[in-house]
C-alpha cells in the first residue's frame, strides 16, 4: 500500500473550498492539485439522500450548492419536491418552501449564493427570488402585463443577484415565453424587453449591471428557426449578434456585457459588440458558462468537460449520465456541479439514484480522469461478502460482467447479480456475456450424459441452449466459451474423438448461431491445437491461437489471417474484427489489420474494448488501461487512498466502450469491509 495522505468525511467540504480559493499556477516544485468529487445531496452528517436529486447549481465563490430532490430524507418526495440549497462549508441544507403542492426547477444562485432565483409553482410553474439573509421567496411577475399569461420562468440572474431575467406565458402553441422582463430588485420595477409580436423567447441572459439584455427568438422560419438579440436598455437599440450563422442559440451574455456566447453549426461562437464579429471557440454543446465567458463546460467528442476557451485546457470528462445545467459552474472554471446516476464516484453510494455532485479539479492539456471508487461486484443477493473466490471476470457493455464463483456462473446486469447455471450443472465455469447479458455462454457437464458441455443462457426467457457435439459426433472435452456482443453467435473450443484417420485430434474452434442451430468448424484440421477464441460483434471475424501464431478468420469470405508470429497466444478482438490484441512473450502487440500497424505495450493479459479503444492488461500484479489513441495509460486496481494493489491483480476484462474494467483480487484494500481472505470480482469506472 503506498503511503499517501487520507482525508476524512468531515473535511471533504473544507478542502473543496480549498481547491476553489487556490488560483494562482503552482510553482514548478508544488505538488499538482488532486482532482476532487464531493456528493453534495447528503445530509449535514454525509448521510446519503434516499430519492433523486437533480437541476444542480453552484454559486461563483463555489460556497453554495442549490439542487431539486424527491428524496423522502429531506422532507420530500416524487409529487412534491423540495429546493435545497447546500452550504458547502458547513454541510447545512436549506429548504427554500413555498408550502405544499409546488414543484420547482431551474435554480440560479447569484455569485456569493446570497440569492436564488428559481422557477416554481402549484399548477404552472412562475419567476421567484430567494433571499437567504431574509429566509423570503418573492414571487416575479409584472403588473397587468399584456395579453393572457398564466406561466413564466426563471432565465437568468445577475451575479450580484439585482437583475432578474424572466420571461412569461401561455399554453396557447409556442406562446410559452412571450414576454420578456427584467425585475431591478433595488426599486422593484419590471421592465418589458421583448413583447410578443417580436416572437417566443425561450432562453435570455442579462449584464452584471442590468443594462444588457441577450435573449433568443423563434423565428418560425425553416430555414432560419432561431436568432440571437441583445436589447441596449438605456438606449433601447436592439441588435442581432447571429447574422449569417443560420440557427443559432443563446448560451450567455457576459457579465460586462461586451459579448454574447451563442451555439451555432454545432459549436460555441463568441461575439464581440463592440466589434460587430463572431468567433468559433469550441467544438460541441454548450451547458453553461462562467460570468466572463472565458470558460464553459462543452459536450464534444472528447466527453463533457469544462474548459477554458482561452488556452484549450480541458478538465476531466464527467460520467456519461451526468446532467449539467446553467449556474453549474463556478469562477475561473475551478468546480462545477452535475447530477448523475454513477455509483463509482464517492465511496458509499449504494441509493441507485442520481445524486447532485461537486467536481473541482486542474485544467490541463491532458488531464487526469474524474476519481473513481471500486466496486466489488462478487457479493451474495442480500449485499455480503462471499466466503468463497470469484474470478474469470468477462465484461459486456456498461457493467455487465459474468464471474465464477463456487462452482456456479453468476452474470451482473439490469435487475442486479443473478445465477446463469442451473443448480443440476456444476461445476459450471467460463462465465461470457454477449453485450447487454441477456445472452451468457458457460461451460459445464452436459446433462444427458455428464460429459463435457457449452451451454447459453437466454437470460430474457430463461430458455437454456446446451450443446455437445458436432455433425452427431460427441466431443470429448468442451470449453472456452465466448458469446458475441450481439447476442447471435457462440464460438468455443472443443475437441472430438480418436478415430483411425486421426488418432491424435486436436482441440478445434467452432461457431454456433442461435437463431438456426448451425454450427461451423472455424480453425483448420492442422493438427495443431487451436483455442482462445475472441469473436467480432456480428460473428463474423473470429480470432484465435493455433500453432503457436495467432489467426483472425473471414467466416463470410472465408478468409485466414495470420497477425501473430512464434509464441503470439491469448487473442481479443475488437467489436469491428478489425483491430486485435494478443501476448507475444512479455509484450501485448495491437494489431491494425486495416492499417497494417502494431502498438507494443510491455504487459500480458490482453483485453481489448469492442470499440477498440482501449486495452487493459496486467504487469507486475496490477491491472492497467491504456487509450491507444493517446498512449495515456492508468492504473485500474486501485486501492482505498488512491495507490497500488498489495496483493496481485489479475484477469483485466474491459467493457464495450472502454469505460469499465473488471478484474480479480485477493487484495483486501481495494474497498471497504474486504475481510474474507479470498479473489474477488472488482469493477472500476474510468472517465
Amino acid at each position: 500500500m503506498s503511503g499517501v495522505a487520507r482525508v476524512s468525511r468531515a473535511s471533504l467540504g473544507a478542502a473543496l473550498l480549498l481547491a476553489l480559493a487556490g488560483t494562482a499556477a503552482p510553482s514548478a516544485d508544488a505538488a499538482p492539485r488532486p482532482p476532487l468529487v464531493e456528493r453534495v445531496s447528503t445530509a449535514a452528517d454525509g448521510t446519503q439522500a434516499d430519492g433523486s436529486s437533480n437541476d444542480a447549481a453552484i454559486s461563483a465563490d463555489g460556497r453554495h450548492a442549490a439542487f431539486v430532490s424527491t428524496a423522502p430524507s429531506f422532507g420530500c418526495a416524487h409529487f412534491t419536491p423540495c429546493l435545497l440549497v447546500k452550504d458547502l462549508a458547513g454541510g447545512g441544507v436549506t429548504r427554500i418552501d413555498l408550502g405544499s403542492g409546488y414543484t420547482y426547477g431551474s435554480p440560479m444562485p447569484s455569485a456569493d449564493g446570497s440569492r436564488i432565483a428559481f422557477s416554481a409553482g402549484t399548477r404552472f410553474l412562475a419567476p421567484y427570488l430567494y433571499d437567504r439573509a431574509t429566509g423570503r421567496a418573492e414571487r416575479l411577475w409584472p403588473e397587468n402585463p399584456p395579453g393572457s399569461n398564466e406561466l413564466g420562468r426563471v432565465q437568468s440572474l445577475s451575479p450580484d443577484g439585482t437583475h432578474v431575467a424572466y420571461t412569461i406565458g401561455n399554453r396557447n402553441g409556442s406562446e410559452n415565453f412571450r414576454l420578456l422582463y427584467v425585475r431591478d430588485t433595488a426599486t422593484g420595477t419590471d421592465e418589458l424587453i421583448s413583447p410578443a409580436e417580436e416572437g417566443d423567447k425561450p432562453g435570455a441572459s442579462v449584464s452584471g449591471d442590468g443594462e444588457r439584455v441577450a435573449y433568443s427568438v423563434r423565428s418560425g422560419s425553416e430555414e432560419d428557426p432561431a436568432d440571437v438579440f441583445v436589447k441596449d436598455r438605456a438606449t433601447g437599440e436592439r441588435t442581432q449578434v447571429d447574422t449569417d450563422l443560420g440557427a443559432a442559440f443563446l448560451v450567455r451574455i457576459t457579465a460586462d456585457g461586451r459579448r454574447v456566447l451563442l451555439e451555432a453549426e454545432g459549436g460555441l461562437y463568441v461575439h464581440d459588440l463592440g466589434a460587430g464579429t463572431s468567433r468559433r471557440v469550441a467544438e460541441g454543446t454548450t451547458s453553461a458558462v462562467t460570468a466572463d465567458g472565458r470558460y464553459a463546460v462543452v459536450s464534444g467528442a472528447d466527453g463533457t468537460r469544462v474548459r477554458d476557451l482561452r488556452t484549450g485546457l480541458r478538465g476531466a470528462a464527467l460520467p456519461p449520465s451526468a446532467q449539467v445545467m446553467e449556474g453549474a459552474l463556478a469562477d475561473k472554471g475551478r468546480a462545477m456541479a452535475f447530477s448523475s446516476t454513477a455509483s463509482h464516484l464517492v465511496p458509499g453510494d449504494t441509493n441507485a439514484e442520481s445524486d447532485v455532485f461537486v467536481f473541482s479539479g486542474p485544467l490541463r492539456k491532458n488531464p487526469a480522469p474524474m476519481p473513481s471508487v471500486t466496486e466489488r461486484i462478487s457479493m451474495t443477493g442480500d449485499g455480503q461478502q462471499r466466503p468463497e473466490a470469484s474470478y474469470d471476470p468477462v465484461m459486456g457493455a456498461d457493467k455487465v460482467v459474468a464471474f465464477t464463483s463456487d462452482d456456479n456462473v453468476f452474470v451482473n446486469a439490469a435487475g442486479g447479480i443473478g445465477q446463469v447455471n442451473s443448480g443440476t450443472q456444476k461445476p459450471a465455469s467460463e462465465g461470457t456475456p454477449c453485450s447487454s447479458g441477456r445472452m451468457v455462454g458457460y461451460a459445464a457437464p452436459y446433462d444427458p450424459d455428464g460429459g463435457p458441455g457449452v451451454h447459453v443462457r437466454n437470460r430474457s426467457v430463461g430458455k437454456l441452449t446446451s450443446l455437445g457435439s458436432y455433425q452427431g459426433v460427441r466431443f470429448t472435452w468442451m470449453g472456452q466459451p465466448a458469446v458475441d456482443p450481439s447476442c447471435q453467435w457462440i464460438t468455443y473450443t472443443a475437441t472430438l474423438p480418436a478415430t483411425d484417420a486421426d488418432p491424435h485430434p486436436q482441440s478445434r474452434v467452432y461457431r454456433f448461431r442461435f437463431n438456426g442451430g448451425t454450427t461451423d468448424a472455424v480453425s483448420a484440421p492442422t493438427g495443431e491445437a487451436a483455442g482462445n477464441p475472441s469473436i467480432s460483434y456480428d460473428g463474423r471475424y473470429i480470432a484465435f491461437e493455433q500453432g503457436g501464431g495467432v489467426h483472425v478468420a473471414d467466416l463470410d469470405a472465408g478468409a485466414l489471417e495470420q497477425t501473430g508470429a512464434e509464441g503470439a497466444s491469448a487473442p481479443s478482438l475488437s467489436g469491428d474484427g478489425r483491430r486485435v490484441a494478443f501476448r507475444q512473450g512479455n509484450e501485448i502487440h495491437v494489431r491494425d489489420l486495416d492499417a497494417g500497424t502494431t502498438t507494443r505495450v510491455r504487459g500480458t493479459e490482453p483485453s481489448l474494448s469492442g470499440s477498440g479503444t482501449h486495452l487493459a492488461y496486467t504487469s507486475r500484479d496490477a491491472v492497467y488501461l491504456l487509450e491507444l489513441a493517446t498512449g495515456q495509460r492508468q492504473l485500474v486496481s486501485v486501492d482505498r487512498w488512491g495507490g497500488r494493489n498489495d496483493l496481485p491483480a489479475r484477469h483485466p476484462s474491459v467493457n464495450a466502450d472502454g469505460t469499465v474494467v473488471a478484474f480479480e483480487s485477493a487484495s483486501p484494500d481495494l474497498v471497504e469491509g474486504d475481510t474474507n481472505g479470498v479473489p474477488d470480482v472488482f469493477l472500476r469506472t474510468v472517465q
